[in-house]
Formats: C-alpha cells, structure tokens, sequence
C-alpha cells in the first residue's frame, strides 16, 4: 500500500530513467520557447546516450529540432529514442507531450544519418491550417497544387512537414538551395549518399502540416531502409507520408489512421527524386476522414503490399503505376457518394491485385456503377456492391484500353448482370452544372431511368485532376427522360460539355 504522495512520486515523470527536457529549462505551457532546451537536450543524448524524455504539455518551439552527429565537420551515425509519457495516437490534449511548431516552413523534427531511432508517444503540431477547408463536396475537386495555399513554405526538397528522414545531402547540390529557410548552418560534407535505417516512429500524431513525414526528400540520399510507421496518426495535411526516392525499402506503415482533411496518404512522385515510392508494406490502416486518394506513386521497381485496409469517405484508390504492381489483400473501401459530388474518372490507375475484401458505394443504390476503365486490376474473391464499369471507349470498335479481370467477384445486390453498350446515332450537346455535378441533353435514348451516358472523348476536361488518360468519360446515370430532354447525376469528374466527344453511348444494365 502506499499514500497519495507515494503515488505522485511515481507519478513524477523526472523518475522516469532518461533525461528529462524540464532539466534542460522546457516549460510546456505552449507560451514559452522551449526550443533551446528540447534541442539541448537531444544534442546530450546524442552524445551521452540516454532517453530523452517529454512530459505532458505543450512545448512551443521557434525552430526546427534537428537530430544529428557532426564529427570534425561531417555527418555521422547515431542513435536516440524521444519518448512522450502516453500513446499520443489518439489521446486528448491533456495527455499529450505536444510539440507545437510556430513557425510556417522548415520541420518538427529531423533525423539526419540516424541509426536505430526511436520518437514514440509525441504530437507534433504545426501551422497548416488549409485542410480545415476541406469538405465532403470539394474533396474530389480542390486540385492537389491548389491544397499549396501559400499559407507555409513548401518546396520539392524542403517540404514543410512534422518528421523529415534526412532532410540534408551534400551542400553543393540543389537541396542548398532549395533548402529549409533558416537551416543553411546545419549542411555538413556528407560521405556517400546512405542514408538513415532503422526509424520507428511509434504512437505519434502529426496534424497541420504539408506533409506529416517526409523520406528522403533532398535529391541525392539513397538508401532510407527499414522505416517503421506504428500506430501513427497523421491528418489534415496535404500528404501523409511522402517517399522520395525508390530505394527506400522496407518501408513498413502498420495501424495507421487518418480521420481528418487530407489528400493523399501516401505519395512517391510529389517531392524529393520523385522517381517511385519505394518498396511499402501496410499492415493495416483506418482512413475515415475526408480523403482525396490513397495512392500516388510508381511501382516500377518494388511493388506496393498491402493488407487489411479499411476506407471510408473516400473519393478514389489512386494510381499505383506500372511494372512490379501492387497487392492488396482484404481491402475494405466505402467510397464517396454523396449528392451534389462528381464520380471519379477513374478509382484505381496502375496494375493491381485485390484478394478478398469489398469495394462499394455505401448508399444501397442498386445503379450506381464503379469506374474500373483503364486498369491492369485482377479481383479475386471479393465483393462488389455496385457493377463495373470496364470498357475503355476511345477507339471502339476495337478497345485499345486494359480491361479489370473478375474471378469468383460477389455482388452484393445481384448474382450476375449484363451490360450493354448502344452507341447514339448522334453526338448531342451536353450540358453540365458543375455545382450540383449533374448534366442534361436533348435527344431520345434506348435507354431507361438508371442506365449510364457514357463518352468517348479526345481529352479530359481538367488535366490537372486526371494523371491516366480518359478512355471512358462519364457522363451520368439518368435520372429521368422528360421528353426528349435526359436528366442525369453522378457526372464525371472529367466530363466536359457541349459536342467534343468521337461518340456517346448508352451502358443498359440488366
């Protein structure tokens, strides 16, 4: 048994072995600048192995905290494990070790040459406050160079993010140049391009940032192996985890989530070489918030794995590239599909293998149809809840495009279906709102309330919100024919009006 003051003594997070930031001088009241003191105190560790320890607060810092070993001049490895009291994952405010960024470019933390890190139980806030914008209807139409607001500082080698994976190469490269503001000083002659390996980064949340962490980001470093995202939340950023360059291999992101404002979770082609992703392998992840895409990147050297993803509130899978592919297994993905929204022109980009798992429009709707046009995609022993659509049209009659494989695919609602394409004798002249996403022509169709108007165009409307071509344009589903007058909603994203179509048909499902 022991007392009240026995139990506050334990309680007392300076008897935790380690060495506190508190002796260094932080405060933690989110007013003061405890900068100087976190950065101190990590320097000492470096030097003086020991875990630095952050207790729960808010600790204000003016400048990038930076984790390197410079000897006589020049990068060397080392080692350090920052620890926060709590999983700080999902945890409220009063139990989180915070530290709150109050500067607008730069990083919360960066690992330059590191060996065997560990940062667990930590927040890091920063000033990116643009995601907060960011909706249920505009998710799908908020260009991704529109989500660079100018608000903060943000540059293909100086991302502004919550952790960077070495930040720095060789100070005669671009990365000088089109460094962090402020951070020339901490460039050192680098032996060789290797760079960090063996990061975990544990129970952490990263809000508010362009990018939550960033590998690699500087032009020359090769080599970022064995980086272990778990238990990590990071939202409301543009990118959650950026790769940049395709030798980062290993890359492991286990339980991850992500329930607020943000565009792409992860993204190999944005920053740094912009040359892949790397070699990835997720083990789990829950995204509920308002997300664009999952993926943005190139498998052309090491394919993409991963397993038991669960997706809601979501416009598209994303593009996943070429060559090596990507594998999916037990994928759960409730996409998007509210009134007043835009389809996607495509869901997923790239070759793929799905095993198991559902993909669905979760509004019980027996019509609404899944754009799988222009994929290299095998489903294997899945559900579908809504019927595909598969047939690139540009250049029919002979279809030039890849067309997804089905074997042993559910669906939800029916057994089997047959889809029909009747091509109009005629192109009309679309008519497209492009607030409430629905569009309208005159002319008579052998079609029925429910069918799709599909096109077969020379473009996409808005290259900028389509990266794969537009082999198939949506036009919409009819929602009534008054007349010769068809009325119809869930419009493309990349559908344009008026006549600049090769052909339009009619996709009559039965």
């Amino acid at each position: 048994m022991f007392d009240q003051s026995d139990l506050d003594e334990r309680r007392d997070t300076s008897k935790i072995s380690g060495i506190n930031i508190k002796d260094f001088g932080a405060i933690g009241d989110g007013v003061h600048d405890d900068y100087k003191a976190i950065q101190t105190a990590c320097d000492y560790a470096i030097k003086h192995p020991a875990i630095v320890i952050i207790p729960v607060g808010n600790y204000l810092i003016s400048h990038p905290v930076v984790l390197q070993n410079v000897v006589n001049g020049q990068y060397q490895f080392f080692t350090i494990h920052i620890r926060g009291i709590l999983p700080n994952k999902s945890a409220s405010n009063e139990y989180a070790s915070r530290i709150t960024c109050g500067f607008k470019s730069g990083f919360g933390i960066g690992i330059q040459m590191g060996r065997g890190i560990i940062i667990e139980n930590i927040t890091i806030l920063g000033q990116y406050t643009f995601p907060n914008t960011i909706n249920i209807k505009n998710i799908a139409t908020t260009k991704f160079d529109n989500w660079n607001n100018g608000s903060v500082t943000d540059k293909r080698y100086a991302p502004y993010a919550g952790i960077v994976i070495d930040p720095f190469c060789d100070s005669n490269t671009i990365a000088l140049k089109d460094g962090y503001d402020g951070l020339r000083s901490f460039y050192r002659p680098m032996r060789g391009n290797g760079g960090s390996s063996g990061v975990d980064i544990k129970q952490c949340s990263i809000r508010q940032f362009m990018v939550g962490v960033a590998l690699t980001p500087n032009p020359q470093t090769a080599n970022d192996e064995m980086i272990n995202l778990l238990d990590d939340n990071i939202e409301s950023v543009r990118v959650a985890i950026a790769v940049g360059q395709d030798q980062s291999k290993e890359i492991h992101i286990d339980r991850f989530k992500c329930w607020a404002s943000t565009h792409t979770i992860l993204d190999g082609l944005t920053y740094g070489q912009r040359i892949g992703g790397g070699s990835v392998m997720i083990h789990g992840m829950n995204i509920a918030g308002t997300v664009n895409q999952l993926f943005y990147l190139h498998t052309d050297r090491f394919p993409l794995s991963a397993i038991n993803v669960y997706s809601e509130s979501i416009f598209r899978i994303g593009t996943v590239g070429r060559g090596a592919g990507a594998n999916f297994i037990n994928f759960q993905i409730d996409f998007i599909s509210e009134p007043g929204i835009p389809a996607p022109d495509y869901i997923i980009s790239g070759t793929a293998n799905f095993y198991g798992g559902c993909l669905r429009y979760y509004d019980g709707s027996l019509t609404h149809r899944m754009n799988l046009v222009n994929t290299q995609v095998m489903l294997r022993d899945l559900t579908l809840n809504n019927f595909p659509i598969t047939t690139g049209l540009y250049g029919r009659p002979q279809n030039i495009y890849p067309v997804p494989v089905l074997e042993n695919v559910a669906m939800y609602y029916k057994r089997s279906w047959k889809d029909t394409l009747i091509r109009l004798s005629y192109v009309p002249t679309i008519n497209v709102d492009r607030k409430t996403w629905t569009s309208s022509f005159n002319g008579t169709v052998p079609g029925k309330v429910g069918d799709y108007v599909l096109g077969a165009g020379r473009g996409c409307y808005d290259q900028g919100l389509q990266n794969a071509g537009c082999p198939t344009i949506q036009i919409g589903r009819i929602t009534s024919i008054n007349g010769d007058v068809v009325n119809m909603d869930d419009v493309g994203i990349n559908v344009y009006p008026e006549t600049r179509y090769d052909a339009v048909y009619i996709s009559v499902l039965k």
